[in-house]
Protein backbone atom coordinates (compact mmCIF):
# COMPACT_ATOMS: atom_id res chain seq x y z
CA UNK A 1 0.00 0.00 0.00
CA UNK A 2 1.37 3.41 -1.00
CA UNK A 3 1.62 6.20 1.59
CA UNK A 4 0.80 9.58 0.06
CA UNK A 5 2.97 12.39 1.48
CA UNK A 6 2.90 16.18 1.34
CA UNK A 7 6.14 18.12 2.02
CA UNK A 8 5.91 21.58 3.61
CA UNK A 9 9.13 23.56 4.08
CA UNK A 10 10.14 27.10 3.18
CA UNK A 11 13.56 25.95 1.92
CA UNK A 12 13.26 24.80 -1.69
CA UNK A 13 16.48 22.78 -1.67
CA UNK A 14 15.44 20.96 1.50
CA UNK A 15 12.03 20.08 0.01
CA UNK A 16 13.64 18.88 -3.19
CA UNK A 17 16.14 16.82 -1.22
CA UNK A 18 13.39 15.17 0.81
CA UNK A 19 11.40 14.46 -2.33
CA UNK A 20 14.44 12.88 -3.99
CA UNK A 21 15.03 10.68 -0.95
CA UNK A 22 11.41 9.59 -0.61
CA UNK A 23 11.05 8.90 -4.34
CA UNK A 24 13.67 6.16 -4.04
CA UNK A 25 11.73 4.40 -1.29
CA UNK A 26 9.04 1.97 -2.29
CA UNK A 27 5.59 2.53 -0.89
CA UNK A 28 5.91 6.32 -0.59
CA UNK A 29 4.50 8.84 -3.08
CA UNK A 30 5.01 12.60 -2.75
CA UNK A 31 1.71 14.13 -3.87
CA UNK A 32 2.56 17.77 -3.22
CA UNK A 33 4.95 20.31 -1.75
CA UNK A 34 4.57 23.84 -0.42
CA UNK A 35 6.65 26.69 0.99
CA UNK A 36 4.13 28.47 3.26
CA UNK A 37 1.54 27.41 5.80
CA UNK A 38 -1.30 28.85 3.74
CA UNK A 39 -0.16 27.07 0.57
CA UNK A 40 0.27 23.82 2.49
CA UNK A 41 -3.25 23.97 3.94
CA UNK A 42 -4.74 24.67 0.50
CA UNK A 43 -2.92 21.77 -1.16
CA UNK A 44 -3.62 19.38 1.71
CA UNK A 45 -7.32 20.20 1.46
CA UNK A 46 -7.24 19.20 -2.22
CA UNK A 47 -4.91 16.18 -2.20
CA UNK A 48 -5.75 14.69 1.22
CA UNK A 49 -2.35 13.09 1.89
CA UNK A 50 -1.84 10.30 4.41
CA UNK A 51 1.13 12.11 5.96
CA UNK A 52 2.29 15.74 6.05
CA UNK A 53 6.00 16.32 6.67
CA UNK A 54 6.62 19.90 7.76
CA UNK A 55 9.47 21.83 9.32
CA UNK A 56 8.90 24.13 12.29
CA UNK A 57 11.75 26.49 13.10
CA UNK A 58 9.73 29.47 14.28
CA UNK A 59 8.19 30.74 17.49
CA UNK A 60 5.66 28.36 19.13
CA UNK A 61 2.73 30.72 18.53
CA UNK A 62 3.36 30.71 14.76
CA UNK A 63 4.07 26.98 14.77
CA UNK A 64 0.77 26.28 16.49
CA UNK A 65 -1.11 28.35 13.89
CA UNK A 66 0.50 26.35 11.08
CA UNK A 67 -0.29 23.00 12.70
CA UNK A 68 -3.87 24.11 13.37
CA UNK A 69 -4.26 25.10 9.71
CA UNK A 70 -2.93 21.76 8.49
CA UNK A 71 -5.08 19.80 10.91
CA UNK A 72 -8.14 21.77 9.86
CA UNK A 73 -7.41 21.25 6.15
CA UNK A 74 -7.62 17.46 6.44
CA UNK A 75 -7.95 16.03 9.98
CA UNK A 76 -7.11 12.47 8.89
CA UNK A 77 -3.58 13.37 7.76
CA UNK A 78 -0.77 12.40 10.11
CA UNK A 79 1.63 15.29 10.81
CA UNK A 80 5.39 14.72 11.11
CA UNK A 81 7.31 17.77 12.37
CA UNK A 82 11.00 18.33 11.62
CA UNK A 83 12.88 20.95 13.63
CA UNK A 84 16.38 22.27 14.25
CA UNK A 85 15.43 23.61 17.67
CA UNK A 86 16.84 21.45 20.42
CA UNK A 87 15.92 23.20 23.65
CA UNK A 88 13.47 21.72 26.12
CA UNK A 89 10.78 24.44 26.24
CA UNK A 90 10.38 24.38 22.46
CA UNK A 91 10.22 20.59 22.28
CA UNK A 92 7.66 20.56 25.09
CA UNK A 93 5.58 23.29 23.41
CA UNK A 94 5.52 21.51 20.03
CA UNK A 95 4.75 18.14 21.61
CA UNK A 96 1.56 19.64 23.06
CA UNK A 97 0.31 20.51 19.57
CA UNK A 98 -1.81 18.17 17.45
CA UNK A 99 1.12 16.35 15.85
CA UNK A 100 1.89 12.68 15.35
CA UNK A 101 5.69 12.72 15.24
CA UNK A 102 8.53 15.07 16.20
CA UNK A 103 11.96 14.64 14.63
CA UNK A 104 15.19 16.59 14.86
CA UNK A 105 16.65 17.51 11.47
CA UNK A 106 19.79 15.59 12.40
CA UNK A 107 17.74 12.38 12.06
CA UNK A 108 18.64 10.11 9.15
CA UNK A 109 16.61 9.52 5.99
CA UNK A 110 15.96 5.98 7.19
CA UNK A 111 14.50 7.33 10.43
CA UNK A 112 12.20 9.66 8.50
CA UNK A 113 10.97 6.87 6.24
CA UNK A 114 10.40 4.63 9.27
CA UNK A 115 8.51 7.42 11.03
CA UNK A 116 6.27 8.01 8.01
CA UNK A 117 5.50 4.30 7.99
CA UNK A 118 4.81 4.25 11.72
CA UNK A 119 2.37 7.16 11.79
CA UNK A 120 0.56 6.08 8.62
CA UNK A 121 0.13 2.63 10.16
CA UNK A 122 -1.55 4.06 13.26
CA UNK A 123 -5.12 4.68 12.04
CA UNK A 124 -6.34 5.83 15.42
CA UNK A 125 -3.55 8.35 15.82
CA UNK A 126 -3.16 7.35 19.44
CA UNK A 127 0.63 7.09 19.44
CA UNK A 128 3.32 9.72 18.84
CA UNK A 129 6.79 9.08 17.41
CA UNK A 130 9.76 11.01 18.83
CA UNK A 131 13.21 11.06 17.20
CA UNK A 132 15.53 13.44 19.05
CA UNK A 133 19.19 13.44 20.16
CA UNK A 134 19.62 11.09 23.13
CA UNK A 135 20.97 13.85 25.37
CA UNK A 136 17.87 15.96 24.81
CA UNK A 137 15.55 13.05 25.55
CA UNK A 138 17.42 12.43 28.79
CA UNK A 139 17.04 16.07 29.81
CA UNK A 140 13.33 15.90 29.02
CA UNK A 141 12.96 13.33 31.78
CA UNK A 142 14.81 15.52 34.27
CA UNK A 143 11.84 17.80 34.87
CA UNK A 144 11.56 21.60 34.54
CA UNK A 145 14.45 23.56 33.06
CA UNK A 146 16.49 24.44 36.11
CA UNK A 147 13.27 24.84 38.05
CA UNK A 148 12.31 27.84 35.92
CA UNK A 149 8.68 28.29 34.95
CA UNK A 150 7.58 28.71 31.35
CA UNK A 151 7.01 32.43 31.97
CA UNK A 152 10.46 32.85 33.51
CA UNK A 153 12.03 31.21 30.47
CA UNK A 154 10.12 33.60 28.20
CA UNK A 155 11.55 36.51 30.19
CA UNK A 156 15.08 35.09 29.89
CA UNK A 157 14.71 34.72 26.10
CA UNK A 158 13.60 38.34 25.72
CA UNK A 159 16.36 39.49 28.05
CA UNK A 160 18.82 37.62 25.84
CA UNK A 161 17.54 39.64 22.89
CA UNK A 162 18.60 42.78 24.72
CA UNK A 163 15.15 44.11 25.57
CA UNK A 164 14.72 46.34 28.59
CA UNK A 165 12.37 45.35 31.40
CA UNK A 166 9.79 47.77 30.03
CA UNK A 167 9.94 46.24 26.53
CA UNK A 168 9.80 42.71 27.93
CA UNK A 169 6.68 43.74 29.81
CA UNK A 170 5.12 45.09 26.63
CA UNK A 171 5.90 41.88 24.74
CA UNK A 172 4.44 39.65 27.45
CA UNK A 173 1.73 42.08 28.59
CA UNK A 174 3.20 42.33 32.06
CA UNK A 175 4.05 45.30 34.24
CA UNK A 176 7.69 46.30 34.52
CA UNK A 177 7.56 45.41 38.22
CA UNK A 178 6.36 41.89 37.37
CA UNK A 179 9.21 41.46 34.89
CA UNK A 180 11.71 42.51 37.57
CA UNK A 181 10.16 40.01 39.97
CA UNK A 182 10.47 37.21 37.40
CA UNK A 183 14.13 38.08 36.81
CA UNK A 184 14.79 38.14 40.55
CA UNK A 185 13.22 34.68 40.87
CA UNK A 186 15.41 33.44 38.01
CA UNK A 187 18.55 34.77 39.69
CA UNK A 188 17.64 33.10 42.99
CA UNK A 189 16.76 29.75 41.41
CA UNK A 190 19.97 29.35 39.41
CA UNK A 191 22.33 31.27 41.68
CA UNK A 192 23.34 34.27 39.55
CA UNK A 193 23.32 38.04 39.99
CA UNK A 194 22.65 39.41 36.51
CA UNK A 195 20.67 38.80 33.36
CA UNK A 196 23.89 38.16 31.39
CA UNK A 197 24.80 35.33 33.75
CA UNK A 198 21.25 33.97 33.59
CA UNK A 199 21.30 33.96 29.78
CA UNK A 200 24.73 32.31 29.69
CA UNK A 201 23.62 29.48 31.97
CA UNK A 202 20.28 29.05 30.19
CA UNK A 203 22.11 28.66 26.87
CA UNK A 204 24.77 26.36 28.29
CA UNK A 205 22.13 24.09 29.83
CA UNK A 206 20.02 24.32 26.65
CA UNK A 207 16.98 25.60 28.54
CA UNK A 208 16.76 28.12 25.70
CA UNK A 209 18.22 28.01 22.19
CA UNK A 210 19.97 30.44 19.86
CA UNK A 211 17.06 30.16 17.42
CA UNK A 212 14.76 31.64 20.05
CA UNK A 213 17.09 34.57 20.60
CA UNK A 214 17.75 35.35 16.95
CA UNK A 215 14.24 34.72 15.59
CA UNK A 216 11.69 37.52 15.49
CA UNK A 217 8.51 36.80 17.39
CA UNK A 218 5.28 36.07 15.60
CA UNK A 219 3.98 39.53 16.46
CA UNK A 220 7.05 41.35 15.17
CA UNK A 221 9.98 41.83 17.49
CA UNK A 222 11.29 45.30 18.18
CA UNK A 223 14.98 46.04 17.83
CA UNK A 224 17.09 45.29 20.90
CA UNK A 225 17.66 48.17 23.27
CA UNK A 226 19.59 48.82 26.41
CA UNK A 227 18.75 46.41 29.22
CA UNK A 228 18.32 46.90 32.92
CA UNK A 229 18.76 44.21 35.57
Amino acid sequence: MTTRVHLADDHTMFRQGLQAILSTRGGVEVVGSSSTGEEAAEQVRKTRPDVIVTQLDMQPKTAEQIISGLRGAFPDSRIVVLTLWDNLPYVQAVSRMAIDALMHKSSSAEELVATIGAVSGDPGGGNAVISLPRGLLQRLSDGPSGGLSERELEVVVLAARGLSNRRIGEELRLSEATVKRHLTNVYLKIGVNSRNEAVRIALAEQWIGLHEITSASADGQASPEGSRG
